[in-house]
């Protein structure tokens, strides 16, 4: 079953005043990078790495936060940042495909080693995004096997977005078997799916800077002029 929620059906007191749950955080950071050319999450931005800004997003919401990496040496990395800046409490666990890297990887990964009842996917390159944003998908998405931001245009945003944890980790470990890579592929696989449109979510972050990624030299002068503004 898929519910699409929009701004007629849906009052902003209404979002506001919604029961939260726990909930664990994954942030993937096993992507290749190769317009950057090198680890987007480690990219300094005003003076932390970028996967930081995440992090420190979603820790008010957060059961327990886990960093997906693709390799042992991504790992170390992420560790020696991690004790730079005194964090705790975070597990930095690895993907057990090397050959292939994708987001569905990472999500497998994550489901795997999540705790909680349901787990928040981020991707690593999302420095803007907005904690409020977070607090309405969790607070929707109990009785659902996901909650997934939606654009007008139909687009989704998978890695957004919460899931129940042993459905998604399932529907995950189905798409690989037949050799499904895109996170579609989950989707296609749970039978209760909650998408939001972000006319909604735009309520809570204006600019919708909850989903830009920095992907380019371009996106990433563009985010440090949007933080030095902010």
């Amino acid at each position: 079953m898929f519910v699409t929620v929009n701004v007629n059906r849906v009052t902003y007191h209404e979002l506001v005043n919604v029961v939260t749950h726990s909930v664990d955080f994954a942030i993937l950071a096993g992507g290749k990078s190769s317009r950057l050319g090198r680890d987007k999450g480690l990219l300094d931005i005003c003076g932390k790495p970028m996967f930081l800004w995440v992090l420190e997003a979603c820790r008010p919401y957060a059961n327990k936060i886990l960093i997906v990496t693709s390799s042992i040496k991504q790992k170390k990395e992420y560790e020696r940042y991690l004790e730079h800046f005194s964090v705790k409490g975070v597990k930095i666990v690895v993907d057990k495909e090397s050959k292939i890297r994708c987001p569905l990887i990472g999500a497998r990964t994550a489901f795997e080693n999540a705790e909680s009842e349901y787990t928040f996917l981020l991707p690593c390159d999302n420095p803007l995004v907005n904690g409020n944003v977070l607090q309405l998908l969790i607070s929707m998405s109990e009785n659902y096997d996901a909650v997934v931001p939606r654009w007008p245009n139909g687009y989704i945003e998978p890695l957004h977005s919460i899931y129940e944890t042993d459905k998604a980790f399932n529907a995950a470990k189905s798409s690989l078997a037949a050799h499904r890579f895109d996170m579609r592929a989950i989707l296609e696989r749970l039978d209760k799916i909650l998408y939001v449109s972000t006319l909604i979510i735009k309520k809570f972050d204006h600019n919708l800077f909850t989903f830009f990624n920095v992907n380019s030299p371009m996106d990433l002068k563009k985010l440090k002029k949007i933080m030095k503004n902010q």
